[in-house]
């Protein structure tokens, strides 16, 4: 027989203590205070900071755009008000001591303050004028960091990393020795008022307010295409190029990473992903690495071998349209490409650059071919009606005009007898020459393709490469960025190293990239050699004109200078130089986050530069 006793009420445990509570959700299996750090459970390390010096100036999100970038943190902004009457009492007599030190050091000669001090009597007199008349209020602030890790060694290199960052915007974190256990407490979101000597700071609500972390710290964009994971929080990461202010200040980008370290894979996934978007690519390949990604999308693979013609004309001109919509064609623009291309040519061949008189004669040729065929700045001049070809046959309509080829240039130079030497120095760039692959009329259109590869690989010969990419990059830039304006376009030109060797060909790549923004196309330079960008003006002046920067691992000896060059902190520079293939650091208008870039399983084998390499 069962007996069952009645247990008294309250004469054991309750029947409620026995269901976990929201408290072991989230509370550490224990909790060991060390020196200057935690324990928490078996895996898991934590330092406190109390943010001791504040910058002079904060910006909305300060917080967020740099120390929540790093990951794995928890912040705290605990904030008290302060009565009004007490603040203008404080600062009154704060104002009037800082007047009384001015007097004093005027009287005695002593001008090196008096700046200083008029600074910080219009500041307080500021701050009063506006607590005064009921604009503005006063508060204590104080602001805790718990940064978490893995491990002991992980703590100290974050640490790291969080002190520099906060070094760069002029703020100082003290670790919290031998309090950390109590530092945490007051980290957790738990609204418990801090007790004891912390490092408060007076702030103006609308400082209070710019304390608030709204801001993403991840830099991810509400739209666009995926671009992989935080590498420190795991999180999405989303890059749109077109966005447009105030995310980015325009849609150009520069890709820099050592031999192995991903570039070209990371350059490949962001194309495929963007042709899904619509967005339109023109890639010009000296290693034959988008030819599968190309063929996939069903784009043209065009390949260009010496001596045979390419179809492409460089003295070919197309109308150019502004932004109020009005159409033109750019006779200067041509000029200029066409001798910055002679001029890097005459540099390599004949080593020396083009002397005046040259220079002015190879204008004038270009100027004259043009007009012997009426070709002018009216857009109509390009065309004529009834034209009669080769065959016999005549096209009804407007037809356009064969435009001028290198040997017609040639030909009118060798006339001038100043210009004979460079006729006879450009004859290696003429039909059947082993450069003469764009003495020709225009014949190829990449007007519908989704995605084009000119594909330079089978030129072995680097002046000739160079030459080869340098053509194709200006007719691209005529026959693909200035048409429809409405439709997002991308030109990725590939280990641009080469354009930083001549000047002219440095200058070009810049104008492009500025004049890329109004007709609605992404320039790209990627490159092994940074170091051929950050060691010439006209290179920084390209990536100063590159809202998105993507830094992959560099080489240990460029690490230092790639991190001075680009305002990053010392935690970057280990990072740089110990990056996995795909880990990057992408830097949005100033703003820098991790990422690890992250192609899906079946995304592999079209973005992989190794045949047969599989993702890790």
């Amino acid at each position: 027989m069962l007996f069952m006793n009645r247990r008294k009420e309250n004469s054991g445990p309750a029947f409620e203590r026995n269901v976990p509570d929201l408290y072991d959700l989230f509370l550490p299996d224990g909790l060991v205070e060390e020196y200057d750090r935690l324990m928490l459970g078996a895996s898991r390390y934590c330092r406190v900071y109390a943010v001791a010096v504040y910058p002079r100036e904060v910006h909305p999100g300060w917080l967020s755009d740099s120390i929540l970038a790093i990951g794995d943190i928890d912040l705290s902004v605990h904030v008290l008000p302060v009565p009004d009457r007490a603040v203008i009492t404080a600062l009154t007599k704060k104002v009037t001591s800082a007047y009384a030190q001015r007097l004093v050091d005027q009287k005695a000669g002593n001008i090196l303050r008096l700046p200083e001090l008029d600074e910080i009597i219009r500041d307080l007199e500021g701050i009063r004028e506006v607590i005064q008349t009921n604009r503005d209020r006063m508060f204590y602030v104080l602001i805790m960091i718990a940064l978490h890790a893995r491990s002991a060694e992980d703590l100290d290199r974050r640490s790291d990393l969080l002190e520099d960052t906060l070094a760069r915007m002029a703020t100082q974190g003290r670790v919290w020795i031998m309090r950390q256990a109590e530092g945490l407490k007051t980290s957790l979101p738990l609204g418990r008022q801090p007790r004891g000597k912390y490092p408060f700071r007076n702030l103006t609500s609308g400082a209070v307010a710019a304390n608030v972390p709204v801001a993403n710290p991840d830099l991810s964009h509400p739209s666009g295409v995926f671009l992989g994971h935080n590498y420190f929080t795991g999180s999405p990461i989303f890059y749109d190029s077109f966005i447009g202010p105030p995310h980015l200040l325009n849609q150009h980008a520069a890709c820099f990473g050592m031999a192995g370290s991903g570039k070209s894979a990371t350059l490949k996934l962001m194309l495929l992903r963007s042709a899904l978007l619509g967005v339109r690519t023109v890639v010009i390949d000296p290693e034959r690495e988008y030819m599968r990604l190309t063929e996939h999308v069903g784009g043209a693979h065009i390949r260009l071998v010496p001596g045979v013609s390419s179809g492409i004309n460089p003295l070919d001109v197309e109308p150019e349209e502004d932004e109020a919509g009005n159409r033109t064609i750019n006779l200067y623009d041509k000029v200029t490409e066409v001798r910055a291309i002679i001029r890097a040519a005459v540099q390599d061949l004949a080593g020396r650059t083009l002397d005046p008189q040259e220079s002015a004669l190879l204008e004038e040729s270009l100027r004259e071919e043009y007009a012997a065929r009426n070709i002018v700045c009216d857009p109509e001049s390009i065309y004529e009606t009834g034209k009669t070809h080769a065959d016999g046959s005549i096209s009804v309509g407007l037809t356009k005009k064969e435009m001028p080829t290198l040997s017609d240039l040639v030909r009118r130079l060798s006339t001038k007898p100043a210009a004979e030497n460079l006729a006879v120095i450009l004859k290696p760039f003429l039909r059947g020459s082993s450069m003469g692959m764009f003495d020709c009329q225009t014949a190829v259109n990449i007007s519908d393709a989704p995605v084009v590869c000119f594909d330079v690989n089978e030129i072995k010969d680097e002046f000739t490469r160079f030459y080869a990419m340098f053509v194709l990059l200006g007719w691209t830039w005529q026959k693909f960025a200035q048409k429809n304006r409405d439709a997002r376009k991308r030109v990725i030109v590939d280990e641009a190293w080469m354009f930083m060797k001549h000047g002219d060909t440095a200058v070009f790549l810049e104008t492009l990239a500025r004049r890329g923004r109004k007709h609605n196309t992404s320039l790209v330079v990627a490159s092994q050699h940074i170091e051929e960008f950050l060691g010439k003006e006209e290179g920084r002046a390209v990536i100063s004109n590159c809202a998105t920067l993507i830094l992959l691992r560099q080489h240990p000896t460029l690490v230092n200078r790639v991190v001075e060059e680009f305002h990053l902190s010392k935690g970057c520079a280990q990072m740089l130089e110990t990056f996995a293939p795909g880990e990057c650091l992408v830097s949005l208008n100033g703003s820098t986050v991790a990422v690890r870039v992250t192609p899906a399983p079946f995304e592999w084998p079209l973005v992989s530069t190794t045949a047969g390499e599989v993702l890790t």
